[in-house]
């Protein structure tokens, strides 16, 4: 399923997840989720009116029984720094897609908060942005998209907001600092409003789940839902958010193709130059040999990126390698919507990824998963991975046919 962000208004946290749940996600199938986590805290979702537009709104009441404003502003809370958070993340028993990813946008919010107020990442407290209500957010907004069973997130072109803003810090610029540090290789703009439209919450989360930022793409919605903010603008401050299918069988993103040919660097650096880029984000990382002049024995390093990890890529390049140049190239990437799947086998549990265009499937079972089969087994790798395919199409037609039966 398709996700599209209309941030006309920007974008928040609790504005993010308020319009999840307006999509008919139950408030307490989300409190529920949420209390996987050991933290004290209460939790709430009301219909409020921005403009004449009836939206959900959150907030979020912790153990000191005090609300919090989701947008920068000076209050008294009980800051917590984000190693709290984070263990409070990995304690929790939640599933483990959300708790990686709610994990990876806490580190990014204080990696940046850290290398704009010259602190290390985990003794950053996130007062600016609350502390639980941070948390929260993060949490469920991930663990209602899972539930949505959405794939693909695109959003708007973001708007910021002008002016200044008091913080803990004194008065700052908007978009503050970590807003605008986080939506780096993202498109925005100021827009009409004269304050924080967009807070750093809302700018982790979108820039880390959405492929692409453009206009309305071609879908076919089924619900549409309105998270509120916590101010009042001249203009209706909501996230509207669109649910549906695309009519496509495959999605597109941009993507960013950077090159490099080098002819003097060791091949036995190659591979650990790989591990760094794929750390760092790279959807994919591939050699391929050339000559160069005076028919010199070389490669050519290609990296696949999100436009957003531009600048990390780029300083492992001139670091890790020998080159003094890059070249750069926006490319669209089409790929098939896949889902990961576990099936039994007569050798146990497979991975297999599952992609379907049209009435058509592909099931690609997993290399190493097959590899140690075979190796455990004495048998050929071909005839495992045909076997494990076979099995996976039988089981996916009998679980189609049985709920065929119940409809």
């Amino acid at each position: 399923m398709l996700l599209y962000c209309d941030c006309f208004s920007g974008i928040s946290g609790d504005m993010f997840l308020g319009a999840l749940i307006d999509l008919g996600i139950p408030a307490a199938d989300i409190v529920q989720e949420l209390n996987k986590i050991p933290l004290s805290f209460q939790f709430q979702a009301k219909k409020v009116q921005k403009n004449g537009i009836m939206a959900t709104q959150i907030q979020v009441i912790d153990s000191e029984g005090s609300p919090h404003d989701h947008h920068l502003s000076l209050h008294h809370h009980h800051h917590r720094p984000a190693r709290e958070l984070v263990r409070c993340m990995e304690q929790s028993t939640l599933s483990v897609s959300v708790k990686t990813k709610g994990i990876e946008i806490l580190w990014k919010i204080a990696e940046v908060e850290g290398k704009i107020h010259g602190k290390k990442p985990e003794e950053v407290q996130l007062h600016e942005i609350s502390g639980i209500d941070t948390l929260v957010d993060i949490t469920g907004t991930l663990v209602a998209l899972e539930k949505l069973g959405v794939r693909t997130v695109v959003s708007s072109p973001i708007p910021t907001g002008w002016g200044f803003i008091s913080t803990a810090h004194g008065e700052l610029p908007v978009p503050a600092p970590a807003t605008s540090e986080l939506l780096k290789g993202i498109p925005i703009y100021a827009g009409r409003v004269q304050g924080e439209l967009t807070t750093p919450t809302g700018a982790a989360l979108i820039s880390t789940l959405a492929s692409q930022y453009q206009p309305l793409p071609e879908m076919t919605v089924e619900r549409i839902g309105y998270g509120a903010g916590s101010r009042d603008y001249s203009i209706p401050n909501v996230l509207r958010v669109f649910w549906g299918k695309e009519t496509t069988s495959w999605e597109e993103e941009e993507n960013l193709l950077l090159e490099t040919n080098i002819d003097d660097l060791s091949p036995q650096v190659v591979e650990y130059v790989n591990g760094k880029l794929f750390a760092a984000g790279a959807l994919d990382v591939f050699i391929t040999p050339l000559y160069m002049k005076k028919q010199r024995p070389a490669f050519m390093l290609s990296v696949l990126i999100h436009p957003q990890q531009a600048q990390k890529v780029k300083e492992i390049l001139f670091r890790e390698t020998t080159t003094l140049g890059l070249r750069e190239m926006r490319v669209k990437k089409c790929f098939l919507p896949r889902e990961e799947q576990i099936i039994e086998t007569t050798w146990g549990r497979v991975s297999v990824k599952v992609a379907s265009l049209g009435g058509d499937r592909k099931v690609i079972p997993e290399y190493e998963e097959c590899k140690t089969i075979a190796q455990i087994h004495d048998l050929p790798l071909y005839e495992v991975i045909y076997q494990v395919r076979c099995e996976a199409l039988r089981q996916l037609l009998d679980q189609e046919g049985k709920r065929k039966e119940e409809t």
